[in-house]
């Protein structure tokens, strides 16, 4: 009887390879897609409301959304910097939103009646930064809010503002978090609005995370776009704008300028048959008249200037 001889190869096996639990990733990509999508919204809607706002336009962009641990971000994050803790029910916890030193720098110039358009300022901030801040940190944290209303309505609050970002204690060193990165323009100036937020305070919206709750959820969606529309008005109603009317112009030298006194005449170049131009912070807007009503000094709105022309105001 003939036998027959059979070589068996031993199967070569994949080398091991070090993996750290720790870095595991907790969402799906279906569910980090998702937040891709709430922060494009979220940086969507801040463009909106920060124009309004700021009263300059506003271009805000969704560079990045990543899993990574609390050490890790704290790492990459420069020592000076705004750092806002927010409460966000139902979240479980606090999440974090971190403006940079350009950005920051450049919002207090803004609100304190400056362009925004500031060089590098090499300084610690100080406690009058902090105040100013204040004023306009809540259309981040507010917008935020309605960011998510697709998925879970938070209700925002802010607990702690501070600038000392290295001695935050958020969450643990080793715990897993989301880091969105919010790229913010306005005034030749670029800054960055970073969010963390926490895996285990989302956990309770965790399984909402899927791309079929965020498209099959119209009612949330009209209900946060109605809210949103009442935030832009209430927002928008409030700001001051300086409106100017020129009434005529004259030439002087800066001898006649200086002997100007109370009283003097100057005769201006304008005709009393032609309409005033109104200006709106600094741009023609409105063609209007000059009146005198009971003693008081007035402007009457005759006409809105349109580009390529002329158009009757409404």
């Amino acid at each position: 009887m003939a036998k027959a001889r059979v070589d068996v190869q031993p199967q070569l096996k994949a080398p091991p390879h070090a993996y750290d639990f720790r870095r595991s990733r907790r969402l799906s990509s279906d569910q980090v897609r998702s937040l891709e999508r709430i922060h494009e919204h979220y940086a969507s809607l801040l463009s909106t409301y920060l124009t309004a706002y700021l009263r300059t336009h506003v271009t805000c962009e969704l560079r990045d959304v990543s899993q990574t641990m609390f050490e890790d971000v704290v790492r990459q994050q420069p020592t000076r910097s705004i750092v806002a803790t927010v409460s966000a029910e139902p979240l479980a916890g606090p999440v974090m939103l971190q403006l940079n030193a350009d950005l920051a720098h450049g919002l207090i110039d803004r609100l304190l009646g400056g362009s925004g358009d500031v060089h590098v300022i090499d300084r610690a901030f100080t406690d009058i930064d902090v105040h100013v801040l204040e004023r306009g940190i809540p259309i981040f944290i507010e917008t935020l809010g309605e960011a998510w209303a697709s998925v879970e309505r938070l209700h925002t609050a802010i607990r702690l503002l501070e600038a000392s970002p290295q001695f935050l204690r958020l969450v643990g060193q080793q715990d897993a978090v989301v880091h969105a990165t919010v790229e913010v323009s306005f005034s030749h100036m670029t800054g960055e609005l970073h969010v963390v937020l926490p895996y285990d305070a989302m956990k309770p919206i965790v399984p909402k995370l899927t791309s079929v709750a965020l498209l099959t959820d119209p009612v949330d969606q009209h209900d946060g776009d109605e809210e949103g529309a009442r935030l832009l008005q209430r927002t928008a109603l409030g700001i001051e704008m300086e409106m100017t009317a020129v009434l005529g112009m004259a030439e002087l030298t800066v001898s006649q300028f200086l002997d100007l006194e109370v009283g003097d005449v100057v005769l201006l170049d304008a005709n009393a048959e032609q309409p005033t131009l109104v200006l709106v912070e600094g741009r023609p807007k409105f063609l209007g008249w000059a009146r005198a009503r009971q003693r008081r000094l007035c402007l009457e709105i005759d006409a809105r200037i349109a580009e390529g022309g002329f158009g009757r105001a409404e």
